[in-house]
């Protein structure tokens, strides 16, 4: 089963962090029904039953209200495509994901986000940029192509930025 959430927390929080993210499905009413430890102190990978783009908004619903605010979940990320880390196979499933999710009139920008692997972050971004028939623009695009890269799968993320969850975005004061 492969993930389609990356969520941070604090260092070695890891375990409070499944469990309060274990809460917030249970309180949204989408099923988390898997979590996992990466191997990096401070971040794991998820499985939620339904979209994840809807449960990250719904996260964010639920602190906005003030209804629960979380104390170990820090970033959620959904994540749309898994993919073994190989840059061809991330930059054709990258394109993929970017054509359905990306219209023709809108612009992006590639993130990269990796961890224990060795490819140079500029190549990774170019092999996937190449790829994607829509304008860029590095300052505001209005989507963000994501990707969460581990040493042998990578996430890969077409959101918009109000779409990826972070508690020290929000003001719940």
């Amino acid at each position: 089963m492969s993930f389609n959430l990356v969520i941070s927390t604090g260092w070695r929080k890891e375990r409070a962090c499944m469990e309060e993210l274990r809460r917030l499905g249970d309180i949204t009413g989408m099923r988390v029904s898997s979590v996992w430890f990466t191997g990096f102190d401070g971040l794991l990978t998820g499985r939620v039953e339904g979209d994840p783009v809807e449960f990250t908004r719904m996260v964010r619903d639920v602190v906005l209200s003030r209804y629960y605010v979380p104390r170990f979940v820090l970033k959620i990320v959904p994540i749309m495509e898994v993919t073994k880390t190989d840059l061809d196979a991330i930059a054709e499933r990258a394109a993929e994901v970017a054509e359905t999710r990306i219209d023709r009139e809108e612009t992006y920008k590639v993130e990269v986000r990796k961890r224990g692997i060795a490819y140079d972050r500029a190549s990774i971004i170019s092999a996937v940029a190449s790829r994607i028939e829509r304008k860029v623009n590095l300052t505001r695009p209005d989507k963000i192509v994501l990707l969460d890269m581990f040493p042998t799968r990578t996430g890969i993320s077409v959101v918009r930025e109000d779409e990826i969850f972070s508690l020290l975005r929000i003001s719940v004061t």
